[in-house]
């Protein structure tokens, strides 16, 4: 890790003077130089990290280059993904310092990096990408717990630690709101950070906690240069071209590293000294707010759809088209949009969760009137060969789907209640279902049209079935 050059600031001193902060992910890139901020602004750091040895061995390599006092900074073994190793190091923080006054929530994983087609959703799966080559080392489900899990389990158990003007601090990535080839579970696990975050600072703002999310740009380092040059060549473009797409979003050109101004990464301390800003009571007024650390890129806020946009389709006329909605507990709903879909003239697949739900739709249905253009089955999103051989059905017997509509599994009296009181079990429950769930239908959904598109050709050319 290249070193930060920041001075470290006597004990009484500095921005953050006399507040116990908690850094996740610390022996890391980003976390190391947030960590070295945080000590020349005065601060005492907690460093955590699933692994003791290489968490150790990161704050001595700190101490050493600083010289900090060793009383202000220690480290805690927290594996963020499981929840009772999170209580149980949050307690050994509190034991030690008293309270948390900082939490910055910047541990993560890089996920598996497949296009959405041969995403591992099980170890069965990563094994045989392990067997072909792939150097991948995490499930879908591994990277939800490993990014998302991470932020939810430590913030529920350090808010309970902190006081009137604590601040947590998430960072998330400008990745997660534009397009990120082949890092489909990487980039929806920030997304879900980024919701959960405005939320928590909606829960916490009343107890005098700030929560705000920061979103790093492309950080300069070999790293991303080397990220940039793989998604080039899956995709089949020139040298260069991931690089030059992210240039483009950005306004801001500006000399680091010695060299003449123009358009370059962000660097990590860009964002230690945004954390070290969050941290202070300099951002005392800030709660719920997105600091983009990324030269100026232009990039929109996450979309908000609306019904007429969903699936893509004309929202009059569907004629020959085939729209797959997947529900779960609220089946009425979705019945109501199938109706309407098919009244523009589609056909619909109504998948839902629970077979007893399907009777009952389809009783619903028949009493209503439905023709042949609904078809209701189940489809769970935690069987996924079950989900891809009810799509090459449909697609066999009707026609390729042609868009589709995923709607939420749980109902909306199933999750209630504060992100800070959540159970563990409902922790785990909106991780499977609701984000690993979507993504195995998203693939189950990309691997169908795919088939659907090789029968339609085929059918086009019925020489060639032959």
């Amino acid at each position: 890790m290249a070193k930060a050059n920041t001075p470290v600031v006597a004990p009484g001193d500095g921005r953050l003077a006399g507040k116990i902060a908690v850094v996740t992910g610390a022996a890391g890139n980003i976390g190391g130089y947030i960590v070295r901020h945080y000590l020349a602004e005065g601060a005492t750091v907690v460093m955590t990290g699933r692994t003791p040895e290489r968490t150790d061995a990161a704050a001595e390599a700190i101490r050493a280059e600083t010289g900090v006092d060793t009383a202000r900074l220690a480290t805690v073994a927290l594996d963020g993904g499981d929840p009772e190793s999170v209580r149980a190091g949050v307690a050994d923080v509190v034991k030690r310092f008293g309270r948390i006054d900082i939490l910055v929530n910047n541990a993560g994983s890089a996920g598996p990096k497949q296009p959405i087609e041969q995403l591992p959703i099980d170890a069965d799966e990563l094994a045989a990408l392990k067997k072909a080559g792939s150097t991948d080392g995490e499930t879908v489900g591994d990277a939800i717990r490993n990014i998302f899990g991470v932020a939810w389990n430590v913030s529920r158990a350090a808010a309970t630690a902190m006081g009137e003007g604590g601040s947590i601090i998430n960072i998330s990535t400008i990745f997660s709101r534009t397009p990120y080839y082949a890092r489909t579970a990487y980039v929806v696990a920030k997304a879900a950070m980024n919701a959960f975050s405005r939320e928590l600072s909606l829960e916490l703002g009343p107890r005098g906690i700030r929560v705000n999310l920061v979103f790093p740009g492309p950080i300069e380092s070999e790293r991303i240069r080397s990220v940039f040059a793989t998604m080039d060549t899956m995709r089949g473009d020139d040298a260069g071209t991931t690089a030059s797409q992210f240039f483009d979003m950005m306004s801001l050109e500006r000399a680091t590293g010695g060299n003449a101004k123009a358009k370059t990464f962000p660097t990590p301390s860009d964002i230690a000294t945004t954390c070290v800003f969050l941290g202070s009571d300099e951002s005392a007024a800030y709660n719920g707010h997105d600091f983009e650390v990324t030269h100026g890129m232009t990039v929109r806020k996450e979309a908000r759809s609306t019904y007429l946009s969903r699936p893509t389709m004309r929202s009059m006329d569907g004629a020959g088209l085939a729209v797959l909605i997947a529900a779960g507990d609220g089946w009425q709903e979705a019945l109501e949009i199938a109706n309407i879909q098919i009244a523009c003239g589609a056909r619909v697949l109504l998948g839902l969760t629970r077979q007893a739900d399907v009777a009952i739709a389809q009783a619903r249905a028949k009493a209503e009137g439905a023709d042949d253009r609904l078809t209701i089955i189940r489809f769970n999103r935690t069987e996924p060969a079950a989900m891809e051989a009810a799509l090459a059905s449909y697609t066999q017997e009707f026609a390729a789907i042609t868009g589709a509509m995923f709607m939420p599994v749980l109902g909306p009296g199933e999750l209630v209640g504060d992100l800070v009181d959540a159970s563990d079990e409902d922790v785990a429950s909106f991780m499977d279902v609701e984000l690993a769930g979507n993504i195995a239908l998203a693939r189950s959904r990309a691997r169908s049209a795919a088939i659907g598109s090789a029968t339609i050709r085929c059918c086009r050319n019925r020489a060639s079935c032959s």
